[in-house]
């Protein structure tokens, strides 16, 4: 019998695979089962972003199977523990890259780093769920809005508020890389109105920077730019608290996930911790006039439903890339090479918005001007809107 399977793994992600195997006796492939297979950080300091991307490729399957499955197949969902460590995906890249066709992940810069020269040696695709800048290949994808569109989405904000000397501190990888490159970015465009007035970075899994925050406190910064991914938020707001610093914190995306989040809800910030946010993180007020807002209010119900949390960006763009990756193996794909032409020509919008991907963009939703802001019990809630 001809069989079709799929294998999703991945760290702080997941990695989707296709591989053909033949049975003796050929014929029908009625019997046919797709197995997904995840490696996903489920402990760790990146647990609390990759817990949340595991319950959207988990919804994602169970609305497939309930449908029918991918052509009359149900999908098995297999779930191996990454560890917050690239140097565990990068182990589970050599080691199923001889057996999959497609890889969902990772979540974090550094983890998506790791792996992709792994998986682009062995042709197989990658969609990556981090968005960190990274070097185009043809099997690289990557769903979330790229780090670079957080300059127009931030500026309207600064703007507003009017914030012009901004310290940063962020992990010292590619996630604390990619934020720092935002902001420096910014400061070049419009030097007289935007200036980095200093710098710190700490290596991730670090629980005492106060060192670091006393050196950005004597800047006399106007706002704090902290660039985490996961936990790594909460020793950078008790650093800035234990010194009494009152400047606002804005947050990378990474960081943005209640299970991160709530070491802090009953230990805010003074001037308050923002973020970036896309209108699935704050489903509730997303205005009738955004374009998918039906995709936005479906997904977080039907994750509300299915895990009793609200929904959050990281959970959405993890369910719209592993729909992607159904939809091109639906079609008939069955190599990494396929899939990806299948998403290079297929038009998608999901919980996150509308992914316009082309052989020249392989990075997909656009990240709205809308900022969020974390009030504890009360989660996550629109600060401002420059739609």
């Amino acid at each position: 019998m001809r069989q079709v399977k799929i294998i999703v793994a991945a760290a702080t992600a997941g990695l989707l695979a296709l591989t053909t195997a033949c049975g003796a006796s050929g014929g029908s492939t009625s019997n046919a089962t797709i197995s997904l297979g995840m490696i996903i950080d489920k402990t760790g300091v990146f647990a609390s972003s990759g817990i949340p991307a595991l319950n959207g490729v988990q919804l994602a399957v169970d609305e497939t199977n309930q449908a029918g499955g991918i052509n009359g197949k149900k999908i098995d969902l297999v779930v191996q523990d990454g560890t917050s460590d690239p140097a565990v995906a990068a182990a589970a890249a050599r080691t199923l890259s001889r057996k999959v066709q497609a890889v969902l992940g990772t979540a974090s810069g550094s983890g998506c780093r790791a792996v992709q020269p792994i998986l682009d040696s062995a042709k197989v695709l990658q969609y990556c769920l981090s968005p960190q800048q990274f070097t185009l290949t043809p099997l690289f994808f990557w769903g979330l809005a790229p780090v670079t569109g957080y300059i127009p989405a931030t500026v309207p904000w600064l703007k507003a508020q009017g914030y012009h000397r901004i310290a940063f501190i962020g992990q010292n990888d590619a996630t604390g890389d990619g934020y720092l490159s935002v902001f420096n970015a910014i400061a070049k465009s419009d030097p007289a109105n935007y200036q980095i007035v200093g710098q710190e970075r700490f290596d991730s899994g670090a629980t005492n920077l106060e060192t670091q925050a006393t050196k950005l406190r004597d800047t006399k910064p106007d706002l704090i730019v902290a660039g985490t991914t996961g936990g790594n938020i909460v020793p950078v707001v008790r650093a800035v608290k234990s010194l009494g610093m009152t400047q606002p914190i804005w947050v990378g995306t990474g960081s943005v996930s209640l299970d991160a989040l709530s070491p802090l809800a009953g230990d805010l910030p003074a001037g308050g911790l923002f973020a970036n946010a896309f209108w699935a993180d704050i489903s509730d007020e997303v205005p009738a006039g955004v374009p998918y807002a039906a995709d936005v209010t479906s997904f977080a119900k039907a994750y509300s439903a299915k895990y009793n949390q609200k929904s959050v960006s990281a959970a959405a763009g993890s369910y719209d890339a592993t729909m992607q990756i159904i939809a091109a193996v639906k079609s008939g794909a069955t190599k990494g090479t396929e899939i990806a032409t299948h998403i290079e020509s297929s038009a998608f919008t999901g919980a996150l918005g509308d992914y316009k991907f082309s052989p020249a963009v392989h990075q997909g939703a656009t990240l709205p001007p809308v900022m969020m802001t974390y009030q504890g019990a009360k989660g996550l809630k629109l600060a401002f809107s420059g739609s």
